[in-house]
């Protein structure tokens, strides 16, 4: 709980900050295109993981005859799950009707589109009074950070009565009927780990080992939790001090790729859409599998929430394949204890990737980044907002 009342206020003001700076200078305004193509690319990974995975291996093809029985018997009880359009589902989720009710509900969809909108906003009025706010903005995002610094003290204890709890309320004996699943699901969470992982120390120069050690606090945090947002602040942190990322794109990237980079839901929804058409052996053919993962694709990359939530959002993918929606229903709510962590911790790296791929610019522009021990210094001539944020010892100094 104390590390959720943190989230809220720091993807608020990071995010708007974050725009507000960027926008503001001719060099990283130019980094938004950079950041859309790449946006793209990096969510291929963790398709083909798992492509490779349940293609390669077909794990839904050879169920047991007992995990085949307890499947059977948890289908009796279920009813086809109603398809929700994910693109209209998406936009109506998307635009808050009252902002301050989206801020009280959590609603985090809404919540990322005021805040982007705020931040274009306050990037393109040049007046006193924009920078005045811009400076508010960031005074609180440090308020929340230092909150948030001092949360971190208890956290392993907390960490690990969160996940024994997680694996605690799991159905023990739907689980063990779909270890199966959960087996190959981790190894393409891990072939997805490895492709993100190696695409970083190309970007960053770095050894892929020294890249993991570099994130593993917020990866740490992301598997603990369950839970991406949790881990983003940490994020930031790690990308400005470890890897040199501008504090303007850090707080641009990664308050938006929490939320709409969904790396381990695109993972997640691969990979269950395939596993089920291998259970009930419906061929998909080469057109029909690229369709599908193009479909997966799109829809996990927003999708939010965890367990049976999702199955509306998978239905419309399973019935364009001729696929019945009943199972998925009970592969993701058996399930989710045990995956969810992975794809949290895949969501958190995928992020980290996009975030570094898009201040690659800017860190050619100023040579090599500035070693983690390094302090933080204004640059000469920056705004209030800026200057503030770069002094020595505030937790959002630029690592750029």
């Amino acid at each position: 709980e104390l590390l959720s009342m943190c989230v809220l206020p720091i993807l608020v003001t990071a995010l708007t900050w974050g725009i507000g700076q960027m926008l503001r200078d001719e060099t990283t305004r130019s980094l938004f295109p950079r950041m859309a193509a790449s946006y793209i690319l990096l969510l291929l990974i963790p398709c083909g993981a798992a492509l490779i995975v349940a293609l390669g291996l077909t794990p839904g093809a050879q169920l047991g005859d007992a995990a085949a029985t307890a499947l059977g018997q948890e289908l009796a009880t279920q009813k086809s799950v109603e398809a929700a359009h994910p693109f209209v589902d998406l936009f109506s989720r998307m635009v808050p009707s009252n902002i301050f009710a989206a801020l009280s509900g959590n609603e985090f969809l809404s919540i990322v589109f005021f805040s982007i909108l705020l931040g274009l906003a306050l990037g393109v009025i040049q007046t006193p009074a924009a920078d005045l706010t811009l400076q508010v903005l960031n005074s609180l995002y440090v308020s929340f950070a230092k909150i948030f610094g001092w949360v971190l003290v208890p956290l392993p204890a907390g960490l690990f009565s969160i996940a024994a709890a997680n694996m605690a309320n799991a159905d023990h004996e739907l689980l063990l009927a779909l270890l199966r699943y959960v087996g190959y699901f981790y190894l393409a969470g891990l072939v997805a780990i490895a492709g993100l992982t190696v695409f970083l120390s190309i970007t960053s120069r770095k050894s892929p080992w020294r890249v993991l050690a570099d994130l593993k606090h917020p990866l740490i945090i992301g598997y603990a939790t369950d839970n991406p947002l949790v881990a983003l602040y940490s994020a930031m942190q790690a990308l400005r001090e470890k890897f040199g990322v501008d504090r303007r794109v850090s707080e641009t990237v990664a308050p938006f790729g929490v939320i709409a980079n969904q790396h381990g839901q695109v993972l997640l929804f691969t990979f269950t859409v395939f596993f089920l058409a291998q259970v009930y052996a419906i061929p998909l053919g080469l057109t029909g599998t690229i369709i599908v993962a193009i479909a997966c694709l799109i829809s996990g990359a927003t999708a939010f929430g965890g367990g049976a939530a999702l199955a509306p959002i998978m239905a419309p993918i399973l019935l364009s394949a001729d696929i019945p929606t009943s199972l998925s229903v009970v592969v993701l709510a058996t399930t989710q204890a045990a995956v969810a962590p992975l794809g949290s911790l895949v969501t958190v790296l995928g992020t980290a990737a996009l975030a570094v791929v898009t201040a690659k610019p800017l860190a050619n522009q100023t040579g090599t980044a500035k070693t983690p021990s390094e302090p933080a210094r204004p640059e000469p001539g920056a705004d209030a907002a800026g200057s503030r944020a770069g002094e020595p010892g505030q937790p959002g100094g630029s690592g750029g």
